[in-house]
Formats: structure tokens, sequence, C-alpha cells
């Protein structure tokens, strides 16, 4: 199990962790550069593209920020047919996009429609599946790994076991057993942590650094807080996009073999936050394909989220100066 004991905190570039998670003004310019370095260095420079489809927003937990959460009885739910699925999916392979990225609430349904989709989405057109679905038992991933995923998204959110659990109602330990068992199932595995959330602390967000470094995950995110309606968190403050920013360019100079996302929160929050999160290290862009009246129902952020175009990638992709990894995983 991953240890969650705190620990002297570490210094990284010569100056203390918590400088640089607060950094600001040129000390935050001066760990961008650094990052950007590192990235390029690394070779890990060309953006990979995602793309999403959110299949269903049934979900068995009831975590405090989330819309989606179980409790919430005024949510238009909905689940995706395989064959809907792999209509769009179709479309994907189309357009270029090597990565087809399925994410849901936690909801058990949605077994079935996979043992549909996965083989055939790897029998048509050979795409590299990533999984976004919550927390299962160990022969669930390992069921979904034989069939073909490739890799799957579980963010710890915060380090903190007391913080995790009045927010998500579940014990933290449960979810990084959960992602033990997806790296010993032989899936790419990508972590993160939320920023922002109420009753989190600087000392909190070191912590999360140091559990992402521990866990060695092959894609690492960081993603602001925002208040979602319907939620009890619906009136607390938005967190911090420079904080977050921070945490990516930490999180790409710590794991400079990462996939480290610039995530549609950031444009939400800010216009031009993703293309920031570009220049903060990112190296990933996830283009949303879900149907137009579905993705209204999809509240994982607020029900006016940004969504992410093919066409505003390429402009921020542009603007980075960066180009697109032809086949992105």
């Amino acid at each position: 199990m991953y240890a969650l004991v705190p620990e002297p905190t570490p210094q990284i570039l010569g100056r203390p962790l918590p400088e640089w998670i607060d950094a600001d003004g040129e000390l935050q310019q001066e760990l961008f550069a650094q990052a950007r370095w590192v990235r390029q260095q690394y070779q890990m420079d060309q953006v990979r593209l995602r793309g999403v489809i959110e299949i269903s927003n049934f979900c068995q937990k009831n975590c405090n920020y989330c819309a989606m959460r179980a409790s919430n009885q005024n949510l238009d739910r909905y689940r995706l047919s395989a064959a809907e699925i792999l209509g769009i999916a179709e479309q994907i392979h189309r357009l270029g996009i090597g990565t087809l990225f399925l994410q849901a609430g936690q909801d058990p349904a949605c077994d079935a429609i996979l043992q549909e989709v996965i083989p055939e989405v790897k029998r048509r057109w050979g795409l590299h599946i990533l999984l976004c679905l919550g927390e299962y038992p160990q022969a669930t991933y390992e069921r979904w790994r034989e069939w073909g995923a490739d890799s799957y998204i579980l963010k710890f959110e915060t380090s903190a076991p007391t913080l995790y659990r009045q927010i998500a109602y579940t014990p933290l330990t449960k979810r990084l057993q959960c992602i033990r068992w997806l790296q010993a199932a032989g899936f790419q595995v990508g972590t993160g942590n939320i920023v922002g959330l109420p009753g989190q602390t600087l000392e909190t967000l070191v912590q999360d650094v140091l559990l992402v470094q521990e866990i060695q995950p092959d894609f690492a995110s960081s993603s602001p807080f925002i208040p979602n309606e319907g939620t009890p968190f619906s009136q607390r403050e938005s967190g911090s996009v420079r904080r977050t920013l921070n945490i990516m360019a930490i999180l790409r100079i710590l794991l400079p073999h990462a996939l480290i996302p610039t995530v549609s929160a950031l444009e939400k929050l800010e216009t031009g936050g993703q293309l920031a999160g570009l220049n903060a290290g990112a190296n990933v862009i996830t283009i949303n394909f879900t149907p137009p009246p579905c993705r209204s129902k999809y509240v994982i952020y607020s029900q006016e989220r940004f969504v992410v175009s093919l066409g505003h990638a390429q402009k921020i992709i542009a603007q980075a100066g960066m180009t697109v990894r032809p086949v992105a995983i």
C-alpha cells in the first residue's frame, strides 16, 4: 500500500516544494521554463490527442463536489449503447486520433457494454483504449484488460485520508488499492489530485505531489476544483488555476516521461487556461465527442463546462509552438 504518512518536505530546483506550489510572477515563469526544458529533453514535446466519449452519468458514489453523485435526484441520467459508442469511435479513428477515452460515473451496468465495445474497437481500428470508470474489484480490472483496454485513470483527488473520507464517504485506502490492482493488471495508469477542495491546505498539496511521485504513474494530472450546481460544495470558491499550473509543472519535472493533460477545467476558469497548461509542461489534450444531448448531462465540472473541440485543441497547440503526435497514446 502506498504510504500516507507525512515525510520531510523535499526540495526541487533548490527550493522547498511549497514555494514552487505557491510560485507567482518571475518565480512561476522560471518553474514553467524548467518544465518545458524537461519535456523537450525527454522527447515528450509532441501533444497527444484523446477522443473522449462520456458513456454514462450514472454513479454509485456520492462525492460532495460532483453533480453526478448518486443522491442527485434532479439529474437526467443516460447510458450510451454499444452501437452508439462504436459509431463515435469510428469518427475518432477517421480524424486520426489514436486514443479512445471511455469515461463514466461509477456505473456497473457499463460492464456489459464494454464487453462488446472494447474487443470490437481493437478488431476494427486498433485504437488505444483508455478507461476512467471508478473503483471496481480486482477481477473486473483484469477482465477489462483481457478484453483489450490499455490504460486507466483513477485520480486519488486528495492524499489526506480524513479529508478524502469527508468528501467521498469512502476510504482513501480503497482508492489506492484500486490503483495498485490496475498497475498489477498491466494497465498504464493515470492519477492525480484536485486543487482547491474545501479543507485542503498547502501541506496537503505537498503530500499530493509526493503521493503521485510514489505511485509513479504513466499519466499524472492536476485539475482545479470547480463548484458544481446540485452539490454540497456549490457555494464554495473555485480552486486556484495558478497552483494547479504550478503542480503540473512540478509533476513534469519529477516525472519527465509522464503524459500530463491540460484539462478543460483550466479553460472553464480562465480563458487561455489550457494554453497555459501546455506552457507549464503538459502534453495531452482531450477532445470531447460525447453526443450534445448527453454532454449537457455529464455534469462533471458544472452545467456550463468548457467543451474542448478539435479546432480549439489545434489552435492552442499551434500557439504553444508544439505539434500533434501522429498516433497518440
